[in-house]
C-alpha cells in the first residue's frame, strides 16, 4: 500500500544552509588577505631603502650593496675630497626607494685632477696664455727679462717648469724675453737727426715727444731722453726724445739802490739766481751784472754789489 513520503528535516535544512554561509566567509577572509598581502607586495613588499656607502671604498660599498641582493654599476670620476677609490656618490641616493632586485649606479673617485704643465719656450706670450687654458691652468705673474737667445715677446722659461704636475687651476708664472740687451747711448745736444740715426743704429725705435721746453740746449737740440744715458734696454725698445726751443730769456728786473733783502727777493722772484758781493759793510745796491733791462736765460746768476 503506498505512504506518504515522510516530511522534510527543517533541521537538517537549516544547518546545511549555515555550513555554506561559513565556507562563504572563510573564503572571502583568505580573498581579502591573498588581496592585501598583494596590495602591499606591489606598493612596498618588492622595495627597500638604498644602503649609506659614501665615502666607503669600492669593494666595501659592493659588499653592502650585494648583502642587499642589489647589483651595482660604476663609473669614475675626479674628485678633490674623496680619497681614491672610495665612493663619491650613489643612484639612487642613500636611502631613497629602490626594488629589491635594483641595481645602484656608483661614483668611485679618482683621486684630485692632475694636468701636465705644458712645455712654452720659444712661445709668443699670447700663444702661451692660450695653450695654458687650454690645459685647463691658469696664467701667474708675466715677468720681463733680457734675453739674448729668446725672440723679444717670447717665453724664456714658466714655474711650475714645462711638465711638472698640477691641479687644474694652478696659476703658471712666466718669463718673457724683453730682447737683447743694449746700451742706451748718450744723444742729449746732439741734433735731432743725428740723435735718431745713433739710436737706430744700436737697435731702439726713436719717439719725439710732442712739446718742445727750455733748457739750455740749442734750439732744435735734444734736450733730454727717456731712458737715460747709460740704461740698459731692451732690443726693440723705444726711446723718447725732448726737443730743446732754446734757453728761457727773461729781463732782469733793475735793483739799483734797493736794499740786499728787497733786491734779492726782486730777482729770485724774476726766476734768478743772486750773488752778492759787498765793498766794505755797505747793504744798498750800487751795480748789477747783468744790467736791469737786458735779457738772461731764466735760472743764470745775477751779481749785485752792495756799498
Amino acid at each position: 500500500r503506498w505512504a506518504a513520503p515522510p516530511p522534510p528535516d527543517e533541521g537538517g535544512r537549516r544547518r546545511g544552509r549555515a555550513g555554506g554561509r561559513g565556507f562563504l566567509a572563510t573564503l572571502a577572509v583568505a580573498l581579502l588577505l591573498l588581496v592585501g598581502t598583494g596590495v602591499w607586495y606591489i606598493n612596498s613588499g618588492q622595495f627597500t631603502q638604498t644602503p649609506a656607502v659614501l665615502d666607503k671604498t669600492e669593494s666595501q660599498a659592493r659588499k653592502v650593496l650585494g648583502d642587499s641582493g642589489l647589483d651595482v654599476t660604476v663609473t669614475r670620476d675626479f674628485s678633490d675630497r674623496v680619497e681614491r677609490g672610495h665612493v663619491i656618490e650613489s643612484d639612487p641616493d642613500p636611502g631613497a626607494r629602490i626594488r629589491r632586485t635594483g641595481t645602484v649606479g656608483l661614483v668611485v673617485s679618482k683621486g684630485p685632477e692632475i694636468v701636465k704643465v705644458p712645455d712654452l719656450n720659444g712661445t709668443p706670450l699670447a700663444e702661451a696664455k692660450r695653450e695654458l687654458k687650454d690645459a685647463g691652468l691658469e696664467t701667474g705673474v708675466v715677468k720681463q727679462e733680457f734675453s739674448d737667445d729668446t725672440a723679444r715677446g717670447s717665453v724664456i722659461a714658466s714655474s711650475p717648469d714645462a711638465g711638472s704636475k698640477r691641479r687644474p687651476g694652478t696659476p703658471v708664472a712666466l718669463s718673457v724675453s724683453k730682447g737683447a740687451p743694449v746700451d742706451v747711448p748718450d744723444v742729449v745736444g746732439d741734433d735731432e737727426d743725428s740723435a735718431r740715426d745713433d739710436l737706430t743704429d744700436e737697435g731702439l725705435k726713436v719717439r719725439i715727444a710732442p712739446d718742445r721746453v727750455f733748457s739750455e740746449e740749442d734750439e732744435g737740440s735734444v734736450a733730454r731722453q727717456s731712458p737715460e744715458e747709460g740704461a740698459t734696454a731692451a732690443e726693440g725698445e723705444t726711446v723718447t726724445l725732448t726737443i730743446s726751443k732754446g734757453q728761457d730769456m727773461v729781463k732782469v728786473p733793475d735793483v739799483e739802490d734797493l736794499g740786499r733783502k728787497q733786491a734779492r727777493k726782486k730777482l729770485e722772484n724774476a726766476g734768478f739766481k743772486v750773488t752778492v758781493r759787498r765793498i766794505f759793510f755797505g747793504n744798498k745796491v750800487f751795480s748789477q751784472s747783468p744790467d736791469g733791462g737786458k735779457k738772461a736765460p731764466r735760472g743764470s746768476d745775477v751779481t749785485i754789489w752792495l756799498r
